[in-house]
């Protein structure tokens, strides 16, 4: 079995590359009706892990996850929007961060989650040097994409927060490949609702697909690796520990090559802070 702390990395590695093309693509294409488009091919590959899941759950456990899964389909929808229109540099840390402190204290709360003196220091250190990293941005709500773009990232802090404490919670008693498999159909369900209701239902979702299907492909292979080894890491180690180094990791990624790409501003500046971050997860792991 791998090791908790090589499948956060991966995980890390490839969510931080998905969050990449995601920006990438997100300027050609609705976010919504790309993120919906997305999670169908999630599904339907999902359904490879078939036979290491098993489905003897009970209807609580069924209800559970599917709860998670209109959060997660909330969240994905906000964090789309802002990726669409706001500076990756800035947003990238923002979601990597702020949803940190509340899963640490929503894991102490309600998961009896205690961490040692220096790991919570870890996390304070990830915290601040996040924090800096969005400082050196403007101020006015610009780099967000606007005021509405700052609610929308609100809404994704705080869901994200509650769907990583209530997954955890599910993954005591279910197996990671049953969760994975019925949260990727349970999403592709939701969205595709989303869709039929406020935009072009199935004939834009089947659209984006045969636009952009190669891409799509490629990056819900991505996302199917790092929500499995997300999901695996979780099951076995303290997600008040998990989730904070997966996102300091993916802010790594996203600030350094994302501002690259991108020709956002004060890339200096932002990867000398997230190099601290590195160390701070060093601390956090050992």
């Amino acid at each position: 079995m791998i090791e908790w702390y090589l499948l956060v990395l991966i995980s890390a590695l490839l969510m931080g590359f998905y969050t990449i093309f995601e920006k990438m693509l997100l300027k050609s294409s609705h976010a919504s009706a790309f993120i919906s488009s997305i999670s169908v091919i999630i599904a339907l590959l999902s359904l490879l892990f078939i036979p290491l899941a098993n489905f003897d759950i009970s209807i609580y456990e069924l209800a559970l996850i599917y709860l998670i899964s209109l959060i997660s389909t909330i969240s994905n929808i906000m964090v789309a929007r802002s990726y669409k229109h706001g500076n990756i540099s800035v947003t990238s840390p923002l979601l990597s961060s702020i949803p940190q402190f509340l899963v640490v204290l929503f894991a102490f709360m309600f998961l009896g989650e205690q961490l040692g003196i220096i790991q919570y220091i870890s996390i304070a250190v990830l915290l601040v040097m996040v924090y800096l990293i969005v400082a050196v941005g403007k101020t006015d709500g610009k780099f967000l994409g606007g005021k509405k773009y700052v609610y929308f990232l609100i809404i994704a802090i705080l869901f994200m927060s509650i769907g990583a404490i209530l997954a955890k919670y599910v993954l005591y008693t279910v197996n990671p490949f049953t969760f994975f498999i019925l949260i990727s159909v349970f999403l592709a369900l939701n969205l595709s609702l989303y869709m039929h209701f406020h935009y072009g239902g199935i004939k834009e979702i089947y659209s984006n697909i045969k636009t952009y299907k190669f891409y799509m492909l490629f990056m819900a292979l991505m996302v199917v690796v790092y929500r499995l080894t997300y999901y695996l890491a979780i099951a076995a180690e303290y997600v008040s520990i998990v989730s904070p180094m997966r996102n300091a990791l993916n802010v790594v990624v996203t600030v350094f090559i994302g501002g690259i790409i991108f020709k956002e501003n004060d890339i200096k500046k932002k990867l000398a802070f997230s190099l601290i971050l590195i160390f701070a997860i060093y601390f956090l792991v050992t």
